[in-house]
């Protein structure tokens, strides 16, 4: 039998968490390989690649670049995990919003409007929702450029001006007390790798490069099955999706496919990669 070769696209800084997951594929006896989203197609036609018989990995997410590259490599016949249509809708947090509520998928109201218009919209937004957040499109800096307004800091509205994408979404700000992270992969979240932040002193928390998120002991069941109907309803085969804990329920903050997890497998001391090497093998 021909044995399939595995390739990962990584992100420009996400080599280390790639060589995670190879070297699980290659403990199993099969042959993986990482390169980037711009060398991906020559590292295919340099390695002599076929369609029939390699896995493409993308831990690299974009609506646009990464999308044309990927769709392009589909066509030509290459099984690719997760699929482009779906790292173009994860990638777009307005989209993500739109497509959840379609598939009834509780989520917090959000609009997109450009960013010359931003300052306008987000003080009507305000008047309507008392505290708004504007946040990029697509992510950006680690939160960086994701902002709180409400009446009391309206004055600070020009802040706006600074996300780095021509498009922003704005949303109504929820009182939260958790963030959740819950890993799927193959549609079954993965119990022992279930994670959280809280808000402390400010109103921001992370479940991504943050050093400082627990573990639960005991994911709540009603937590883990919230995050596989999530990535059932959009065909994502290794997810991680982000989930606000409220006094209402669960509501879905956003996806992503690319974060590096090395601090959830320390944490956790669960071998994430393993997981996904096993769940591409198969």
């Amino acid at each position: 039998m021909f044995a399939p070769k595995v390739v990962i696209v990584r992100t420009a800084e996400g080599q280390r968490y790639a060589d995670f997951i190879a070297k699980e594929i290659n403990l199993a006896g099969f042959h993986c390989g990482i390169t980037d989203i711009k060398n991906l197609k020559s590292y295919l036609k340099e390695k002599k690649y076929s369609p029939g018989h390699t896995i493409i990995h993308p831990r690299t997410a974009h609506p646009d670049y990464v999308y044309r590259v990927l769709k392009d490599i589909e066509k030509k016949g290459y099984k690719i995990i997760n699929s482009p249509e779906t790292i173009k809708l994860t990638s777009d947090k307005f989209k993500t919003y739109v497509y959840a509520k379609e598939k009834g998928i509780p989520c917090i109201e959000t609009i997109k409007v450009r960013k010359e218009e931003g300052a306008s919209y987000a003080k009507e937004k305000i008047k309507q929702w008392n505290q708004i957040i504007v946040k990029p499109l697509t992510s950006q800096g680690q939160g960086k450029f994701c902002f709180r307004f409400d009446r009391n800091n309206i004055n600070q509205i020009k802040k706006i001006k600074n996300i780095p994408t021509p498009e922003i979404i704005i949303q109504k700000f929820i009182n939260y007390q958790k963030l959740n992270r819950v890993i799927v992969i193959g549609l079954k979240a993965l119990k022992k790798a279930a994670l959280w932040d809280m808000p402390h002193k400010d109103w921001k928390c992370s479940v991504c490069l943050n050093p400082m998120i627990k573990c639960y002991k005991n994911p709540p069941k009603a937590l883990l099955k919230f995050a596989e109907n999530v990535a059932k309803k959009f065909n994502g085969e290794i997810f991680f999706v982000d989930i606000f804990t409220t006094r209402k329920g669960y509501f879905l903050n956003e996806i992503n496919t690319a974060c590096s997890l090395i601090i959830h497998e320390r944490i956790s001391r669960y071998n994430i990669s393993k997981e996904i090497a096993k769940h591409l093998l198969k």
